[in-house]
C-alpha cells in the first residue's frame, strides 16, 4: 500500500520476539498461507488482509497477527493469551497507519485479577513496567502523554497502557517502541518465572470468558467494528471476532 509500511514491520518485530521467546505452532490455511485470508466486500472483491494464528504452550494459549488492508488505513492488531485458568496477562498492540508517516498505536498487558483483592499481583506484573511506562508518557513530544481514552474501553485494559488516540508519525512510534518491545519481553519472563497464587481455575476460565467477551463486544466500539463489517462482510468479520475470543486449548 505504502514504500514504507512501518506499522506492519513494527508488529512484526513484536512477534519475532515472541517466537524467539515461546514455543508456538502456526496454525496455517489452504496452501500453507494464513490461517484466514480475508477479501473486500467491494464491487471489484481484493484481498484485504489476513489473520495468522498460533497454538501456543502453556502457559499461553494462542497468538494472533491481524492485518487489515483497506483505503485510507492500514491496520495491524496483535494479541497474545494466556491460558484462560493461569494469571498470566493477556498482550495486545496496535498501529493503524494513515499514509507514509501517519499512525495511531497502543499496547498494554490485560491484567487477570482485580487490584483490590490482589495488590501484591500488581506489583508483580505490572510494577516493573512503570519506569518503560512513565518514560514513554512523560516525553513531551509523544501524544500517548496526553492521548485521550475511552473510558469503556479503558475498563477493560490497564493503567499501564501505551497509546496514541490521535494522529502522530513513524518518530513517535519508534521512540516508543523500544518502551512496548520491554512489555513483550517482561511477559515473556513472566511465563516463565510469574509466582502468585492462582484463584480457582474454574472461576478463572469463567472471569477470562466474561471479560473477552466484553472486550470485543461490537458495541464497545461501534466505530472500530463498523469499518470491519465495511471492509469484510459480516460473515469475515465475525469469524475474527471468534477466533479473536475464543481459547484453543480445551477447558
Amino acid at each position: 500500500m505504502w514504500s514504507s509500511p512501518f506499522g506492519a514491520e513494527f508488529i512484526e518485530t513484536i512477534l519475532a520476539r515472541c517466537l524467539a521467546g515461546h514455543d508456538f505452532d502456526e496454525l496455517l490455511g489452504e496452501d500453507d498461507c494464513p490461517h484466514l485470508q480475508f477479501e473486500s466486500i467491494s464491487d471489484s472483491p481484493t484481498p484485504a488482509g489476513f489473520l495468522r494464528l498460533w497454538r501456543a504452550a502453556s502457559p499461553f494459549d494462542r497468538m494472533l497477527h491481524v492485518r487489515l488492508q483497506g483505503h485510507p488505513a492500514d491496520t495491524q492488531l496483535f494479541f497474545l493469551f494466556a491460558l484462560s485458568e493461569t494469571v498470566l496477562p493477556h498482550f495486545h498492540a496496535q498501529v493503524v497507519q494513515f499514509g507514509e508517516d501517519s499512525c495511531v498505536y497502543n499496547a498494554d498487558l490485560l491484567p487477570r485479577l482485580d487490584p483490590v483483592d490482589h495488590p501484591e499481583y500488581f506489583t508483580q506484573v505490572f510494577e516493573p513496567i512503570t519506569r518503560d511506562y512513565w518514560k514513554a508518557t512523560q516525553t513531551k513530544d509523544n501524544t500517548c502523554a496526553s492521548a485521550p481514552t475511552n473510558p469503556a474501553i479503558a475498563i477493560y485494559l490497564s493503567p499501564w497502557g501505551l497509546g496514541a488516540d490521535r494522529p502522530t508519525d513513524r518518530a513517535e512510534l519508534q521512540r516508543v517502541g523500544p518502551h512496548i518491545l520491554a512489555y513483550v519481553d517482561h511477559l515473556l519472563q513472566l511465563a516463565r518465572a510469574l509466582d502468585y497464587p492462582c484463584p480457582d481455575s474454574d472461576l478463572m476460565r469463567a472471569r477470562d470468558r466474561r471479560h473477552l467477551a466484553c472486550f470485543f463486544d461490537e458495541r464497545l466500539d461501534r466505530r472500530a467494528w463498523k469499518g470491519v463489517y465495511g471492509l469484510l462482510g459480516e460473515q469475515q468479520g465475525q469469524e475474527m471476532r471468534r477466533l479473536l475470543a475464543t481459547p484453543l486449548h480445551a477447558s
